[in-house]
């Protein structure tokens, strides 16, 4: 009789608050993506400077928009990018307070 009365809670899972130009990349995910393309660009003109191949920079500069895009995009249903889930392991690590405790012996 008890159990009838409870009312269930439904939780919905994958909601999204902003707009989203595909499942999982919005305006913030694009901004993260171009800072990524530029950080891949820089790495690929400093690689293409040391190898001399042009065909050094157009390929690093494809692997980079590939990679930040993957790294951007957010699970539908955990709703964590990998950019986002290092971020919020950095934020765990930085409030985590660290105790150094040194041994003593009571009796000495």
């Amino acid at each position: 009789m008890e159990n009838e009365n409870r009312r269930k809670l439904y939780i919905p899972y994958g909601l999204n608050i902003e707009p989203e130009y595909f499942v999982g990349f919005g305006r913030t995910e694009l901004k993260q993506c171009f800072i990524g393309i530029a950080c891949f660009g820089v790495v690929a003109a400093v690689f293409m400077l040391i190898t001399g191949n042009l065909a050094a920079l157009v390929f690093t500069m494809m692997i980079g928009a590939a990679g930040s895009i993957m790294m951007t995009r957010k699970d539908p249903i955990t709703r964590l990018s990998v950019v986002g889930q290092v971020k919020n392991m950095v934020r765990f690590a930085r409030s985590q307070r660290r105790y150094r405790y040194v041994y003593k012996s009571k009796w000495f």
